[in-house]
């Protein structure tokens, strides 16, 4: 029993104090906790004792049933600054912390009456895009960049913004841009910034003025460089990674101590379904999709929203001939309109899920292309059931036997091969 662990844990001799809030035969073991004397602190008082009782039996034990206000304000104040100083030295550190948006209040609470959580289960409630606060936008002047900038300050009222992007103001359309914004009410820099230069990063991002702080990140930034596995150098997986993930991350780090309201990252499909010749570009967005579970796990906001093909083409989809449309058409996936996919991203910020994939499906041709030929994900939404074949549910097996008795080097080995 947990009574006995403890015990041999510590050689038999016990603990010094018992902070309790169980009940019944729990109360019994935890004061035999106490062979050498002690105290039974009692914080649930849901299964009270006779302190008088209790020192009658256990020499040398203090039961003692309290509330925390009877130690009075000023001690209380007291405690409590001592308390965090220990978190300002590190002494210690604070609980970890479950946060659930409020339109999930329900499984907050079933979460918390199922006593899975460690630590604090905390309900947040959704914070708008204050108008006086400053919303970053990487790639700001590209196509995709262009679009959400232009919603933001039509729709959501956004009035200080920070266009990033390589070529900063130079780029092409960015006076235009500019000037559209700022007839709308919006005042608007742009800056020529690496995002994936941290220092660069931390330079623009300390020059938003303190009247105007930062509210917002919104990370389109992106380059291409496909090619099939065996032709993907170093050097090609470094200018992908370095653009996508690297920049996300430096954004994060960056703004993590910051009340955002928004952290929104442009992720790709790529990385939810595969995309042949493209394992540079998918490790990249499933870097960024891993980060926003990360964020809203450390109770920051965070989405990582893995985009299908959108109709207006950008740099990055620009090279697509006719052919590659149509087969991609005839797959079942089809191009989103900018209205669509800004639809699409106010739904999604209003759900604040840490993955979403804003995609444009035609079911009737993934029924087409049959079960067979489908990722198992698409399966479902298609109408069929996955299927796996005999022999790739047993290579699967046989795999997960294998790692499951290797040594951490010999399975990173049996993996990266």
């Amino acid at each position: 029993d947990f009574r006995q662990s403890f015990l041999t844990a510590t050689g038999g001799e016990g603990v010094d104090v018992v902070l309790n809030a169980l009940t019944g035969e729990f109360v019994d073991a935890s004061l035999q906790l106490l062979p050498r004397g002690g105290r039974f602190v009692e914080m649930g008082k849901t299964d009270v004792r006779d302190p008088a009782r209790v020192a009658a039996d256990l020499p040398g034990v203090v039961y003692q049933a309290f509330d925390l206000s009877d130690a009075g304000v000023d001690r209380i104040g007291q405690m409590l600054g001592e308390i965090l100083d220990m978190f300002a030295a590190e002494i210690l550190q604070p609980l970890p912390v479950r946060v659930f948006e409020s339109a999930h209040a329900v499984q907050a609470l079933r979460y918390l009456q199922a006593a899975r959580h460690v630590g604090k289960v905390v309900l947040r409630l959704p914070a708008g895009l204050d108008p006086r606060g400053t919303v970053v936008i990487t790639g700001g002047t590209g196509v995709l960049g262009q679009l959400v900038a232009r919603h933001l300050v039509a729709t959501h009222g956004v009035r200080h913004l920070l266009l990033l992007s390589r070529q900063g103001p130079v780029a092409a359309g960015a006076t235009e841009l500019v000037g559209d914004l700022t007839e709308l009410g919006a005042r608007v820099r742009v800056a020529a910034c690496d995002v994936a230069d941290r220092d660069a990063l931390a330079e623009v991002l300390a020059a938003v003025p303190a009247e105007h702080p930062l509210v917002g990140v919104v990370h389109t930034a992106g380059v291409l460089d496909d090619g099939v596995i065996e032709a993907l150098t170093p050097q090609r997986l470094q200018t992908v990674l370095r653009a996508k993930a690297d920049a996300a991350w430096w954004l994060h780090e960056l703004t993590q101590d910051l009340d955002l309201a928004l952290f929104v990252v442009y992720s790709s499909a790529a990385a939810t379904l595969g995309s042949p010749g493209q394992g540079n570009y998918a490790a990249a967005n499933a870097v960024l999709d891993a980060l926003a579970l990360r964020r809203q796990t450390a109770g920051l906001v965070g989405q990582s929203l893995a985009w299908g093909l959108w109709a207006q083409q950008s740099t990055m989809t620009g090279h697509l001939d006719k052919v590659d449309l149509d087969r991609m058409r005839r797959n079942g996936i089809l191009p989103m309109s900018s209205e669509e996919g800004l639809a699409l991203f106010d739904a999604a910020v209003r759900t604040n899920q840490p993955q979403l994939v804003p995609i444009r499906l035609d079911t009737a041709a993934l029924r087409r292309v049959g079960a067979g030929g489908l990722p198992p994900l698409w399966q479902v939404l298609a109408g069929g059931s996955p299927r796996r074949t005999a022999t790739t549910t047993d290579t699967r097996v046989d795999l997960a036997t294998r790692l499951a008795a290797m040594g951490v080097e010999e399975r990173q080995r049996t993996v990266l091969e």
